[in-house]
């Protein structure tokens, strides 16, 4: 599975880009958001793959960041939410207005995006705004207090991933950013501290 692209970008347009490798060219389908934070084509490009199987298709979809890919991740969870629709979500609203209008359940704001209506909008604040609340690469977008770091966003997104909150992960995570053991320890040592 193809979970990240460096390389040449060959070519851009509003909802592709194609990354070469090693001599390979990957073609990706991006959100709007995406194709604004790529470098003009013949430079340098990174970006986070999404690899979909499906019967007869194999295709890929690149994210400028981690956070827009994490997002995407959660959005197509939502019944009802494909891939383009996720896209397109990621690609109408800047990232941390898209967060935010679903943690504060504003309906009127997700149904300005292409594709969503009353129903899918209220789906998506119903299923997701609980789930945002303990994203901890995703939290500093909308304006929360969350690590900004990669090693603390992973940190804390494991841990509330095993269903710790938010409040009580952040002072741990901040205590141990100091020494910063590899990940598996400071999450053996985050855990010893989380069960006191």
């Amino acid at each position: 599975m193809i979970g990240r692209l460096r390389g040449l970008l060959i070519h851009k347009s509003l909802n592709s880009a194609m990354v070469e490798c090693g001599g390979v060219g990957y073609l990706c389908s991006i959100s709007l958001g995406t194709f604004g934070l790529l470098p003009e084509e013949g430079q340098e490009a990174i970006l986070h793959v999404e690899t979909l199987l499906r019967e007869n298709d194999l295709s890929l979809l690149g994210f400028a960041t981690r956070e827009e890919k994490q997002l995407y991740r959660l959005l197509v969870k939502v019944d009802g939410v494909g891939p383009k629709l996720a896209l397109a979500a990621l690609g109408a609203l800047p990232l941390a207005d898209l967060v935010q209008a679903i943690r504060a359940r504003d309906v009127r704001a997700l149904t300005r995006i292409p594709g969503v209506g009353k129903k899918t909008a209220e789906k998506l604040c119903f299923e997701l705004s609980e789930k945002l609340g303990g994203m901890g690469g995703l939290d500093g977008l909308a304006g929360g207090g969350a690590p900004r770091d990669a090693w603390e966003a992973d940190l804390a997104s494991a841990l509330t991933n095993l269903g710790f909150r938010e409040d009580a992960v952040l002072p741990i995570v901040k205590g141990l950013a100091a020494d910063r053991p590899p990940l598996p320890e400071a999450l053996r040592l985050a855990l010893k501290g989380l069960q006191r």
